[in-house]
């Protein structure tokens, strides 16, 4: 298995304090091949693919023609598409779906094409499946309303870890040590793909540069490479030598002080289905320049510097930060939690009576 995003952290977190919620529930985590299950307990189990063909299959076909067979041998009460997708389960099997955006009505043209085409022929199939579907954000839950007619059971937002909270000094001269790294400087967290519009901030950042409009600053860009990257792959290349940072991957213990010592989180996103790293952000004290999106609204809230993302709305949100312009650091008390969403989605599989869901 590959280091969790977004969507694999949002699963990870929830499922820790389901196993709280639900303390007598017996757990099943189907996957076609090897993974951790996200709590160590006699009550998890793990049913991966035997069959060699199938593990080869893509994951999200592999789930809608696989899983059910492993499902019914299971007896299941209730099951959680915790990726959107559900399989053929039968009647006596309430399924609960969950949705994270709508990338293939939204921006198809930022998907690679056999996931841009799998998505148009599985999720519409998987949300009619569902007994009840469940939104991580009300402007998600709005727009899949909009486009398919459904309308959610309820809304789980991302929540933030006990370890988001404002770092010490000592603590972020560590973590900026241990990646060479020195202030200024902005942050950009996400994967590497074109939903995300890292392209423009680069170009935008280093044009801002030859400008001399923040020469001290540096840029600072931290996730896994990602798809359709050819043109911010240049842009990063020759941003090496004027102040482009390109980290990869960081693991979730960094993340805490890498936000605490930026100036600003940046997310110029053509479209999000909530915006993890605005709000994980916010928990730190850190201002956040953000597209003006609903959905990021959400996660931003009220103290978020907001854009139009295009280049000079970038500049503009970047200058009002730097220039000491910017809103007011998040109230931390105003932040969604954790055990706020996993009451809800316990709620929801079990029907809101509370019953031993598996």
């Amino acid at each position: 298995m590959g280091e969790p995003t977004g969507v694999g952290r949002y699963v990870i977190e929830l499922c820790r304090r389901l196993d709280r919620l639900l303390p007598k529930a017996h757990f099943f985590v189907y996957a076609p091949s090897a993974l951790s299950l996200p709590v160590c307990s006699e009550r998890w189990s793990a049913r991966i693919e035997q069959s060699w063909m199938a593990r080869n299959l893509n994951r999200g076909l592999w789930l809608v023609s696989r899983a059910g067979s492993l499902c019914r041998r299971d007896r299941l009460d209730v099951f959680w598409g915790a990726v959107t997708l559900l399989p053929a389960l039968g009647p006596r099997v309430r399924a609960v779906s969950t949705l994270y955006d709508l990338n293939h009505k939204m921006v198809p043209s930022t998907m690679l094409a056999r996931d841009l085409w799998g998505r148009r022929l599985l999720f519409g199939q998987s949300l009619a499946r569902a007994d009840e579907i469940l939104a991580i954000s009300h402007g998600t839950a709005a727009k899949l309303h909009s486009a398919y007619g459904f309308t959610a059971a309820g809304v789980v937002q991302p929540g933030t870890s006990e370890e988001f909270t404002p770092q010490t000094r000592d603590k972020v001269e560590a973590c900026l040590a241990r990646y060479r790294l020195k202030t200024p400087y902005l942050l950009a967290v996400g994967t590497r793909e074109p939903r995300k519009n890292f392209d423009l901030l680069v170009e935008s950042f280093l044009q801002m540069n030859t400008e001399g409009l923040i020469p001290a600053h540096t840029l600072v860009l931290a996730g896994s490479r990602g798809w359709k990257d050819r043109r911010l792959c240049g842009l990063l290349e020759r941003g090496a030598s004027r102040g482009v940072v390109v980290l990869g991957y960081l693991d979730q213990k960094d993340l805490p002080a890498l936000y605490t010592g930026a100036d600003a989180l940046i997310c110029p996103s053509l479209y999000e289905g909530f915006g993890m790293p605005a709000l994980e952000a916010r928990a730190c004290g850190t201002r956040v320049i953000a597209s003006d999106i609903p959905e990021l609204r959400e996660a931003g809230g009220d103290e978020t510097v907001y854009i139009t993302p295009n280049r000079a709305g970038i500049r503009e949100g970047i200058l009002a930060v730097v220039n000491g312009g910017a809103a007011a650091k998040a109230r931390a008390g105003s932040l969604p939690t954790w055990e706020e969403g996993a009451e809800v989605l316990a709620k929801v599989l079990t029907g809101g009576s509370g019953c031993n869901a598996r």
